[in-house]
């Protein structure tokens, strides 16, 4: 009797550890934080830089061939 009192509760310890309750999970944070935040935040300034590096010297190129024709 014992062992299916024991059987019986662990049982329902292990479906009630397991339940997909929403408020168990842990919420998902929708700031955009995360470990490397830093590391992203540099890489998007960086190609942001590349981006106007880009357009400066497509600039000079045009400057260039107009001043050569």
């Amino acid at each position: 009797m014992i062992k299916k009192i024991i059987l019986l509760g662990t049982v329902l310890f292990l479906i009630s550890a397991c339940s997909d309750d929403e408020s168990a999970k842990p919420e998902k944070k929708l700031s955009g934080d995360h470990v490397w935040k830093e590391q992203t935040q540099t890489i998007d300034r960086a190609k942001e830089v590349e981006g106007m590096l880009l357009d400066a010297a497509d600039e000079q190129r045009k400057v260039i061939d107009e001043q050569v024709k």
